[in-house]
């Protein structure tokens, strides 16, 4: 847009408004942080600037891809001081974001763009059980790790989420909360009762079904657009007491004729939406020209159960594809840590470099379509500018009971959930490879389906224009969460480049 204007300047005069516009901006944008700072210093919570050692630790990504300069980061240790750090950013107009864990794919705990205030929930971890009742309390400042770990210590109790440690809980449950447990307990959103919440003038606020009923819908699945949600109250689960771990490998030479089989073997199966107890993971590469699958999971039950539940999908194999099964049996603990590793959270964070694709689908692909995402694998991935991955979850199950409008969350339907990751070298510690990478990872998506109807916002793709993601991401739930957006945070103080827009 710059450049359209200083090409339509035929003169000095209208160069010279162009550029006192451009410096008024800037000047506005410096006054405004200085409005933020000078408010924050006054508050006696620990805030980074620009200026603090160590802000440039504080500040990095744990996508390297991205590099921001928030305006301040600050580090409240109670709800009242969420409350006056809100206070400040809205009165400096300034944006403001929230940092759980940190895993945003697209920074947007850091605000996706310089200049926010970054409230950074790192140091309110407390976390408690009502024994009689199950209801957990935890504040957001807890990842998975922490809250896995404390529930079970604390009762033997359980959730639904990811297997990543070191994911926080704010944004997981948030926008969904998927993992291995999900087809039998559903997304970590869906067993939230309550939230505590700062809104955008600075009040602490309830969330519950019986109290703001309206924004306690649109935090389940789209929180970060309307306040900071600084405690979950989680409806725990008893344990499981026994479950079964799998793992399918097959030969290392599959034919791409032989991968096609398989792939659409398990998404049939998925199609087929099998017994809630039963979770499948299909992870899919290139190694030496040759496509490889596994396929993992976890049934929770009695390995006879397993049996009876896996053999349709076993049976569907190929029979001259090298397949070979291995299982364990172990309680819950043990089943979740087995694929998790240490639930510990005490130790530095690794990072990444990275940009990624999602896609839901409530069908299984063609075996025309399967046949044409396999070709581009072996033809463009075996010498892909990125190292890469694709992870297919099996979807559905008591995901699908709760009805579609019940909470903001808008992907009930799909049995199929796609990942299509690509890393630099070293394992994602180079430096990104530019727009090539984004291109390929592109291009593997839509061999397989170049119209998506559906995509999973955990897995936040930034490049997508406003209309993609908000159809892809919140489909027919947008028009609602806009109005809502008005009702909660009229002068858009949450806000980052994908945010619920203000009608």
């Amino acid at each position: 847009m710059f450049r359209k204007w200083v090409a339509a300047a035929t003169n000095g005069a209208l160069l010279s408004i162009v550029f006192a516009c451009l410096a008024l901006a800037q000047t506005c944008e410096v006054g405004s942080t200085r409005i933020l700072n000078s408010c924050l210093a006054n508050l006696g919570v620990r805030t980074m600037t620009a200026s603090s050692s160590g802000y440039g630790d504080a500040s990095l990504a744990f996508n390297r891809r991205f590099s921001y300069k928030p305006a301040a980061i600050v580090y409240p240790k109670t709800k009242d001081e969420v409350s006056l750090v809100v206070k400040c950013a809205a009165a400096a107009k300034a944006p403001v974001v929230a940092r759980s864990g940190g895993h945003s794919y697209a920074a947007y705990g850091l605000g996706g763009q310089d200049g926010a205030l970054v409230v950074d929930l790192s140091s309110m971890k407390s976390i408690s059980v009502d024994q009689s009742s199950g209801l957990a309390v935890s504040q957001t400042g807890n990842r998975l790790g922490d809250l896995a770990q404390y529930i079970w210590d604390n009762g033997r109790r359980a959730l639904p989420h990811g297997t990543c440690p070191y994911v926080g809980t704010g944004g997981h449950a948030a926008y969904g909360g998927f993992g291995l447990y999900g087809r039998t307990a559903g997304l970590l959103l869906d067993r939230v009762v309550s939230a505590e919440v700062v809104i955008a003038n600075g009040s602490v606020v309830t969330a519950s079904a019986q109290s703001n009923s309206d924004l306690f819908w649109a935090i389940r699945g789209a929180a970060p657009s309307y306040g900071i949600v600084t405690a979950w109250t989680f409806n725990t689960l008893p344990a499981p007491a026994n479950l079964v771990n799998y793992w399918y490998t097959f030969s290392s030479s599959l034919s791409n004729t032989q991968a096609v089989q398989i792939i659409q073997a398990f998404m049939n199966f998925a199609a087929s939406k099998p017994t809630k107890q039963l979770q499948c993971v299909a992870n899919i590469g290139v190694s030496n020209g040759r496509v490889y699958v596994s396929i993992m999971g976890t049934f929770y039950g009695s390995q006879a159960d397993f049996n009876t539940a896996i053999g349709p999908l076993q049976s569907s194999f190929p029979g001259d594809v090298g397949m070979s099964l291995r299982t364990t049996n172990r309680d819950w603990y043990g089943g979740l840590t087995e694929f998790t590793g240490s639930l510990n959270t005490g130790g530095p964070d690794d990072y990444d470099n990275f940009f990624a694709k999602s896609l839901f689908s409530s069908t299984a692909y063609s075996q025309a379509a399967i046949t044409n995402w396999v070709n581009y694998m072996t033809q463009q991935g075996n010498s892909a500018p990125v190292l890469w991955w694709v992870l297919i979850d099996m979807y559905g199950g008591s995901v699908s009971d709760v009805a579609e409008d019940a909470t903001a969350y808008a992907h009930r339907s799909a049995v199929l959930n796609f990942q299509i990751y690509g890393y630099s070298s070293n394992d994602g510690h180079n430096a990104w490879v530019g727009q090539s990478g984004i291109d390929f990872i592109n291009g593997l998506t839509s061999s397989l389906d170049p119209n998506p109807s559906a995509a999973y916002p955990n897995y936040i793709d930034p490049t997508l224009t406003a209309a993609q993601w908000q159809s892809l991401y919140f489909g027919g739930h947008m028009d609602r969460l806009k109005q809502l957006k008005a009702a909660w945070d009229p002068n858009n103080v949450f806000r980052f480049p994908q945010s619920i827009p203000l009608p």
